[in-house]
């Protein structure tokens, strides 16, 4: 699989929602490029940047919508 399948793939396997061979063959090549690896440790990251974000307890009222 080249790079650019890979990372085309990334969050689509980050996710479970590859078939087992093509999710077999992006950890295979994940394993063999540190390039990509980079770029899934980066997809992660911001995906636990945006999903795992705590609300903020109060809202201060001057960036409130009128």
């Amino acid at each position: 699989m080249s790079c650019r399948d890979t990372i085309h793939l990334i969050c689509l396997y980050l996710e479970g929602k590859l078939s087992p061979g093509v999710a077999g063959e992006i950890q295979k090549h994940l394993e063999q490029c540190a390039d990509c690896h980079l770029v899934m440790d980066a997809a992660i990251n911001t995906l636990d940047r945006y999903f795992n974000q705590q609300a903020p307890a109060e809202v201060p009222a001057a960036t409130r919508a009128a």
